[in-house]
Protein backbone atom coordinates (compact mmCIF):
# COMPACT_ATOMS: atom_id res chain seq x y z
CA UNK A 1 0.00 0.00 0.00
CA UNK A 2 2.79 2.43 0.78
CA UNK A 3 4.25 1.89 -2.76
CA UNK A 4 1.24 2.73 -4.35
CA UNK A 5 0.27 6.12 -2.18
CA UNK A 6 4.43 7.29 -3.25
CA UNK A 7 3.58 6.49 -6.81
CA UNK A 8 0.56 8.55 -7.16
CA UNK A 9 2.21 11.24 -5.10
CA UNK A 10 4.81 11.36 -7.73
CA UNK A 11 2.22 11.31 -10.42
CA UNK A 12 0.41 14.37 -8.82
CA UNK A 13 3.89 16.16 -8.19
CA UNK A 14 4.78 15.82 -11.76
CA UNK A 15 1.56 17.24 -12.79
CA UNK A 16 1.96 19.92 -10.58
CA UNK A 17 5.34 20.51 -11.97
CA UNK A 18 3.88 20.43 -15.57
CA UNK A 19 1.60 23.00 -14.79
CA UNK A 20 3.50 24.99 -12.76
CA UNK A 21 5.84 25.15 -15.57
CA UNK A 22 3.32 26.10 -18.27
CA UNK A 23 2.09 29.13 -15.77
CA UNK A 24 5.58 30.38 -15.71
CA UNK A 25 5.68 30.48 -19.68
CA UNK A 26 2.31 32.40 -19.32
CA UNK A 27 3.72 35.00 -17.33
CA UNK A 28 6.45 35.70 -19.19
CA UNK A 29 4.68 36.39 -21.91
CA UNK A 30 2.31 38.56 -20.26
CA UNK A 31 5.34 40.42 -19.07
CA UNK A 32 6.32 41.11 -22.22
CA UNK A 33 2.42 42.51 -23.41
CA UNK A 34 2.66 44.47 -19.66
CA UNK A 35 6.30 46.10 -20.80
CA UNK A 36 4.37 47.28 -24.49
CA UNK A 37 1.57 48.51 -22.38
CA UNK A 38 3.55 50.24 -20.03
CA UNK A 39 5.51 52.18 -23.01
CA UNK A 40 2.18 53.29 -24.61
CA UNK A 41 0.68 54.23 -21.15
CA UNK A 42 3.82 56.36 -20.87
CA UNK A 43 3.87 57.78 -24.19
CA UNK A 44 -0.05 58.62 -23.47
CA UNK A 45 0.72 60.80 -20.18
CA UNK A 46 3.84 62.30 -22.13
CA UNK A 47 1.25 63.54 -24.81
CA UNK A 48 -1.07 64.74 -22.03
CA UNK A 49 1.30 66.78 -20.27
CA UNK A 50 2.12 68.15 -23.78
CA UNK A 51 -1.28 69.24 -23.71
CA UNK A 52 -1.71 70.63 -20.45
CA UNK A 53 1.21 72.57 -20.99
CA UNK A 54 -0.01 74.06 -23.78
CA UNK A 55 -3.48 74.82 -21.98
CA UNK A 56 -1.64 76.24 -19.28
CA UNK A 57 -0.14 78.97 -21.71
CA UNK A 58 -3.29 79.82 -23.44
CA UNK A 59 -4.89 80.39 -19.62
CA UNK A 60 -1.75 82.19 -18.77
CA UNK A 61 -2.39 84.32 -22.06
CA UNK A 62 -6.06 85.23 -21.10
CA UNK A 63 -5.35 85.83 -17.48
CA UNK A 64 -2.84 88.82 -18.98
CA UNK A 65 -5.64 89.39 -21.58
CA UNK A 66 -8.20 90.42 -19.05
CA UNK A 67 -5.90 92.00 -17.20
CA UNK A 68 -4.77 94.02 -19.06
CA UNK A 69 -8.57 94.79 -20.28
CA UNK A 70 -9.53 95.59 -16.40
CA UNK A 71 -6.45 98.03 -16.03
CA UNK A 72 -7.35 99.84 -19.47
CA UNK A 73 -10.83 100.26 -18.00
CA UNK A 74 -10.21 101.45 -14.73
CA UNK A 75 -7.64 103.78 -16.21
CA UNK A 76 -10.19 105.21 -18.90
CA UNK A 77 -12.50 105.68 -15.73
CA UNK A 78 -10.38 107.36 -13.53
CA UNK A 79 -9.59 109.43 -16.65
CA UNK A 80 -13.34 110.55 -17.04
CA UNK A 81 -14.05 110.93 -13.90
CA UNK A 82 -11.05 113.53 -13.00
CA UNK A 83 -11.13 115.19 -16.77
CA UNK A 84 -15.18 115.92 -16.06
CA UNK A 85 -16.08 119.07 -14.40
Amino acid sequence: MPVMLERWNDDKMDALDARVGRLEADVEKLDGKLEEHRKETKAGFERMDEKFERMDLRFERIQRTIFLASVTVIAVLIAALTSHP
